[in-house]
């Protein structure tokens, strides 16, 4: 699908394609775009991997430094609306942090209380946030891993089968691994950062838990694992070109009305935290996509989820909008 009303940001990486060829990397800028295959930057350094993202990743210490001040030539751009825009990577592998924002988990506790009075509406909330506090203090992020075949395009449709009746959203910011991270203090983890992008994580509720056997918990397979349950991107924005990634903002609108509004200082465990937590229990490579967590607003409070039909626009401020239509399954 082309987007012509969609203009990338200042600088940004994307995976594109024109009349049906292979995805190839990208530089977009202002509205604009030129492959990276054969650029160079500003001290004539040409990049290794061009051809391919998982290619340019895989040497991004050389690579980041180069694109620090990487500029579109004018007499080689295009106009990005002549291309289609694809997830600006196929991860090879993505971890998801659950339960990581404190309004959201606050909305959960009193939305399973909601006979509350405003007084003790009030009291909860305080006692959740400091039960929230001491596992910051004591305890460590909740991650689980989704299958890398859920990944989808940042404008695409989605297929949705009858038994999906809790089919959800959650917008969250995307971080692309670009250094091996193995063991890694939380006061290093950042510089294994090679961007930064938009995710939506959708998640089948009803399949959390298990039935069978109620003992074994949580069953991500089932709940997180549905292909096309993560559109990425569109663009994948260089880490240098993030100030700070705990100051993003994210939305999430539902045929155009907000149902998600927060920003990434909500969350328990900071980016960097979580990028040394799972360095310590596995040894992220190039092209691992953590998704961070999602603020307050799925549809499980709103009582609504998701209907064929829906349009979805899930957004960072600064890492781009995506857009998502639901299709029946029935009747495409």
């Amino acid at each position: 699908m082309k987007r012509t009303d969609m203009a990338a940001p200042r600088l940004a990486l994307a995976r594109l394609s024109v009349a049906g060829c292979t995805p190839f990397p990208a530089l977009v800028s202002n509205g604009s775009a030129q492959a990276l295959d054969g650029w160079h930057g500003a001290c004539d350094g040409s990049l290794q991997g061009s051809h391919s993202m998982d290619a340019l990743l895989r040497a991004w210490s050389a690579n980041g430094a180069l694109l620090r001040a990487a500029e579109l030539d004018p007499a080689v751009a295009r106009p990005l609306a002549d291309f289609r825009v694809h997830a600006p990577l196929v991860p090879r592998q993505v971890y998801c942090t659950i339960g990581n924002y404190r309004e959201q988990l606050v909305e959960a506790a009193l939305d399973a209380e909601p006979s509350l009075c405003a007084e003790e509406a009030q009291a909860r909330r305080g006692a959740v946030l400091q039960t929230v506090e001491w596992r910051r203090r004591e305890g460590a992020p909740y991650a689980c891993v989704k299958p890398s075949a859920a990944a989808a395009d940042p404008y695409t449709s989605l297929l949705m089968h009858p038994d999906e009746r809790t089919l959800d959203w959650e917008v969250e910011i995307g971080v692309v691994i670009g250094r091996t991270a193995h063991r890694v203090p939380v006061e290093r983890a950042l510089e294994h950062v090679a961007g930064y992008c938009t995710v939506n994580d959708i998640t089948l509720r009803e399949r959390v838990f298990r039935a069978d056997p109620k003992a074994m918990g949580t069953d991500f397979l089932q709940a997180k694992g549905g292909p096309g349950w993560l559109p990425i991107g569109p663009w994948l924005v260089p880490a240098s070109h993030v100030a700070d990634p705990q100051s993003l903002h994210l939305t999430l609108r539902l045929n155009g009305r907000t149902m998600q509004d927060g920003d990434a200082c909500d969350m328990v465990f900071t980016i960097a935290e979580q990028i040394a937590y799972l360095s310590h229990h596995t040894r992220l490579e190039p092209g691992d996509l953590i998704c961070t967590g999602s603020p307050a607003g799925f549809g499980i409070h709103h009582g609504r989820y998701l209907q064929p039909g829906d349009v979805v626009e899930a957004e960072v401020v600064g890492l781009g909008l995506q857009r998502l239509h639901l299709l029946s399954c029935e009747t495409s």
